[in-house]
């Protein structure tokens, strides 16, 4: 068996079986499997895969277990040479996986590779970054960013100027599409469970590298990003787990005090600037009333709303327990 296609899907059943259909007609000319867990959904994802897809394997978690616990569970049984991370909300290209085979055959120091990722329309979406700093972090997820301290470590982390066109090299691919040796795994042990969703796959990437394997990007191989479907159900939630996630990677490469040090400043950051997002977001509802704009009125009641339930809910556990 060539490849191991893992799919780990939470309540977006129409979004898989798209995937799943994008993957059986891509044409790929090596043998592969697909190994789909269900972490709880309540939609009828499990039972739509089952009859849809019948050669594929399926999970059912009886609870959300989360990206990294459910990727594991399918890697232990893999039969693959490779295994293929793929997000749900992906669709697969004619060939992609081939080329994506084809670098990991042809260059036996690549750990890892990924595929150009575009978005609905075909436009190229941004997939390649370097690892987090403090200074990138205050600026990308505090109000920082508003004042514009620390942009130019920002702008570094997103690689806004990474040519997607060659293929190359890169520090972090996103977790989205990643195709990885087994023997990678087998080397530096599975993904760590202690991150439930979001920066699991810098945590990969970063350990892949430290063994002295390469990550490759590869533009031959192209796969439409839906993005974050799953993520979007639970918007307030999804940046608890953001933030949450983020603080346990820091503190597992930068440090436990120097982490403790850093969150005096990012945390009350994060709470101003999502207070911020209440009052503007308010204000420009209010304006956007009164101008009869409806398309800005639901999307500035939809960041304030978010932003306020974060507050009332999340900020004392983040505060005081992350």
């Amino acid at each position: 068996m060539k490849i191991s296609v893992i799919i780990v899907s939470w309540n977006v059943k129409y979004d898989l079986l798209n995937c799943l259909k994008s993957l059986y007609e891509s044409c790929a000319s090596c043998q592969f499997e697909v190994i789909v867990v269900d972490n709880a959904s309540t939609d009828g994802s499990a039972e739509a895969t089952r009859d849809s897809f019948p050669q594929a394997k399926l999970i059912i978690n009886s609870e959300n277990r989360g990206f990294a616990a459910a990727a594991n569970q399918t890697i232990k049984i893999a039969r693959g040479e490779y295994i293929l991370l793929l997000n749900p909300d992906t669709l697969v290209h004619r060939s992609s996986l081939d080329n994506l085979v084809r670098v990991l055959d042809e260059e036996p120091a690549v750990g890892a590779c990924g595929p150009r990722l575009v978005d609905v329309e075909g436009k190229t979406y941004p997939s390649i970054g370097y690892l987090p700093t403090f200074r990138s972090v205050l600026y990308g997820k505090t109000f920082f960013r508003t004042i514009g301290i620390f942009r130019s470590h920002y702008k570094k982390l997103t690689a806004n100027d990474f040519d997607y066109d060659k293929l190359l090299c890169v520090e972090q691919l996103s977790g989205a599409v990643l195709m990885v040796r087994r023997s990678v795994f087998e080397e530096i042990g599975l993904m760590d469970e202690s991150f439930f969703m979001y920066y699991e796959d810098a945590d990969l990437c970063l350990r892949v590298r430290k063994a002295g394997w390469k990550i490759v990007y590869t533009p031959t191989s192209i796969v439409t990003h839906i993005g974050g479907r799953s993520s979007i159900q639970v918007s307030a939630k999804k940046r608890m787990m953001v933030y949450s996630s983020l603080l346990t990677y820091l503190r597992k490469y930068r440090g436990r005090f120097a982490t403790r040090m850093f969150s005096l400043i990012f945390k009350p950051a994060v709470i101003v600037k999502e207070i911020s997002n209440v009052f503007s977001g308010t204000i420009t509802f209010l304006v956007s009333i009164l101008l009869c704009n409806r398309g800005k009125w639901s999307k500035s009641l939809a960041k304030t709303k978010s932003s306020a339930i974060f507050l009332v809910r999340y900020s004392w556990r983040f505060l005081f327990k992350t």
